[in-house]
């Protein structure tokens, strides 16, 4: 479970917070040495030694740091935090998300509203078009809702369209499902889905966000925001996405790091899949027709070695409801 604003130490939440759009490199070692040891070398001039192992350090780490950790305000955050009942988890916890950890560069640090659980990592992020069309969401909900219902998490931003669709979807099979979003949770985007927000936390889902408290969604979160639904995800499914949007970054990602991609087809007419029928057309992608083509898929890529390795080490098993397909 994370840890909750009351039992949050005060170095903790202020390096969580000081680390907020830092140098990949304080990520690097907070992943190493903890954020609390960070929040330590920082306020009495040690980066560079705890940056050694780690990563080459600038000349002005130290300065920045200890300026960021004098600006930070945990106080003034353990009580948004409180007041919505958010918890944090840090890198290196026992409860931190497994396949992200094994991501490249996992966040320091999550404000958890709601729940994760280990077996979230049995899952498929299902993601596309903000403008999506009829077809695009009587999919994203049709499959979204047949994953949740074999006990798969499904794991998307809460973004208007495809990503919205499938939260409902899910919580119609009353399935598990993350939501991600691109500012902090006192704050999210859009603005208009708070209800869909509340509804995963009631259903015991989570809304999950690398961001404090009150981060705006600034567009250039998104694609930060992007690198956790692929990193939390064993696959990725995009319904509806043209050539450039959030959704191909995201199984751009998901490529990179060795996870499962798919797509699922659309009309050419329309331009709304190109992106989709370019991802298969480039074998980036495998193409699905639906959610049985989905989870035998899933289940042959988790008994790969790059797929299974994060999984096996946390003693994590496919759900019960998932088998092998002929």
């Amino acid at each position: 479970m994370p840890r909750n604003a009351r039992e949050l130490d005060r170095r903790t939440l202020r390096a969580a917070l000081a680390l907020d759009r830092g140098p990949r490199a304080w990520r690097a070692a907070a992943r190493v040495h903890s954020l609390g040891r960070l929040a330590d070398a920082g306020a009495g001039g040690g980066l560079r030694e705890l940056l050694g192992g780690v990563s080459e350090p600038r000349e002005t780490s130290d300065r920045d740091l200890a300026d960021r950790l004098e600006r930070a305000d945990p106080d003034e955050e353990q009580a948004l935090m409180a007041d919505l009942g958010v918890g944090l988890v840090c890198v290196g916890d026992a409860d931190y998300p497994p396949l992200l950890a094994s991501a490249p560069d996992p966040p320091a640090a999550l404000w958890v509203r709601g729940e994760l659980v280990l077996d979230d990592a049995w899952s498929i992020a299902v993601v596309g078009a903000r403008r999506a069309t009829p077809y695009g969401v009587e999919q994203a909900g049709r499959i979204a809702s047949a994953l949740a219902g074999a006990e798969v998490t499904v794991i998307s931003g809460a973004a208007r369209g495809i990503d919205a669709e499938a939260h409902r979807g899910a919580l119609r099979a009353e399935g598990r499902t993350v939501a991600i979003v691109g500012g902090g949770l006192a704050n999210p985007y859009p603005p208009e889905h708070l209800d869909l927000l509340d509804e995963i936390v009631a259903a015991g889902g989570a809304v999950v966000s690398e961001c404090p408290m009150r981060a705006e969604a600034t567009p250039d979160r998104f694609p930060s925001r992007n690198r956790i639904i692929a990193g939390m995800s064993l696959g990725t499914l995009v319904i509806e996405a043209a050539h450039r949007s959030g959704a191909i970054i995201t199984a751009g990602m998901a490529v990179d790091l060795g996870r499962l991609c798919m797509a699922l087809p659309g009309s050419v007419s329309s331009g709304r899949s190109s992106g989709c029928h370019q991802l298969i057309a480039s074998m980036q992608a495998a193409l699905i027709e639906s959610s049985d083509d989905a989870l035998r898929l899933l289940v042959e890529h988790a008994a790969t070695v790059r797929g299974a390795e994060a999984l096996a080490a946390a003693g994590i098993r496919p759900p019960t409801q998932v088998q092998p397909m002929p």
